[in-house]
């Protein structure tokens, strides 16, 4: 079954436009959409959500069409960066309004017991607080229970870990993870962190100045871009210029300055001709140059140490091997290696970690 269908959604805001999105997602999945500032991730959501009428493109949540239909029958939970509690009212009010709000959409024969929700969500004891008070988890736990007091059908969440500091930010993705578990409601999740992407999604979608450049399973996504945009989006650190100048079999031979990489051919990969070699930081290891073995489908090139940037339990490492690889590995090996600017290293990469894309 298919939880939201969007097609062909396009609209003019300002300057911005929205340009031909289309996509699906099966039910009770967790859609992340991921992408720069500016792409149009919460013009997105607020479409959806009813709150801008799109000039084309159809709307379906479940077996709904929902395009022309105003917010309030949408049967949408939606959460936003602040969370939008009203800082006036109780928590329970706070929920109370989402009750309301699905009672106006219905018969009003399917109450909501606002108790019960506040217990379910782990703030039974803070029914009489003001959102003020809360912490950043009470106040997402309190989100939460607003959006499902309306009985929705989906869940739009829009970055609401932007403005909280990394401890918090962990544990509310931790919350969030189990929340969207325990209750099986489908979800389309905003965000510019890889950190939700791979905690909360079984999708991803890389939005691009308002279209949806690549979707698909988030581990198919992650590794494998269809372009260098895509792969700017989810982090490539090495695009590497090469060509294509023959194959072995399931590896093609790629140039690049003056070194021949083999590459495991992929059925998007260009077969001949001006290419990138997008590859993941993480996926270049170091070792010392004298001590190398290269397996037989891995590549070992012989580089220098230029730079060198400690990042907590990580350090990236930028080296020269005829042309600039970047390598990001466990700060505690670095000792071991020698590394340090103007030392000798060997980077071995396997055919199989690297990526080729158009030009």
């Amino acid at each position: 079954m298919t939880a939201l269908a969007v097609a062909g959604l396009s609209l003019r805001l300002g300057d911005f436009i929205l340009d031909d999105v289309s996509f699906t997602l099966p039910a009770n999945d967790v859609m992340v959409v991921l992408g720069p500032n500016g792409a149009g991730k919460s013009v997105l959501l607020e479409t959806i959500a009813g709150f801008h009428r799109p000039a084309r493109g159809r709307i379906a949540i479940g077996d709904r069409d929902v395009t022309a239909l105003p917010p309030e029958q949408r049967r949408v939970g939606f959460v936003v960066q602040n969370f939008g509690l009203f800082p006036h009212l109780s928590v329970a009010k706070n929920v109370a309004l989402g009750a309301r709000s699905h009672r106006r959409s219905t018969t009003g024969s399917d109450q909501v017991d606002v108790a019960a929700l506040l217990a379910r969500f782990g703030i039974a004891h803070l029914a009489d607080a003001s959102p003020v008070v809360l912490s950043p988890g009470e106040k997402q736990r309190a989100a939460l229970a607003r959006a499902e007091a309306s009985h929705p059908d989906f869940f739009l969440l829009d970055e609401p870990f932007a403005a909280l500091d990394a401890p918090a930010r962990g544990q509310l993705r931790f919350e969030l993870a189990r929340f969207l578990r325990e209750l099986r409601l489908p979800a389309l999740f905003v965000t510019h962190d890889y950190v939700d992407v791979a905690a909360l999604g079984d999708h991803l979608a890389l939005m691009h100045a308002g279209r949806i450049i690549q979707s698909g399973a988030v581990d198919d996504v992650f590794q494998r871009p269809v372009s260098r945009v895509a792969a700017d989006i989810i982090g490539f650190e090495n695009q590497l210029a090469g060509r294509i100048e023959g194959d072995e079999g399931r590896l093609l031979r790629v140039r690049i300055a003056g070194t021949i990489l083999r590459i495991e051919a992929t059925g998007s990969a260009p077969a001949t001709g001006e290419v990138y070699v997008a590859l993941r930081a993480e996926n270049v290891r170091l070792a010392q140059s004298n001590n190398a073995p290269a397996g037989a489908a891995e590549n070992r090139l012989a580089g220098m140490v230029v730079a060198l940037e400690p990042q907590g339990a990580l350090t990236k490492v930028t080296l020269d091997c005829g042309f600039r690889l970047v390598a990001s590995l466990m700060s505690r090996d670095v000792p071991g290696l020698g590394l340090a600017p103007g030392a000798a290293v060997a980077a071995l990469i396997a055919a199989s970690d690297a990526h080729l894309v158009a030009p």
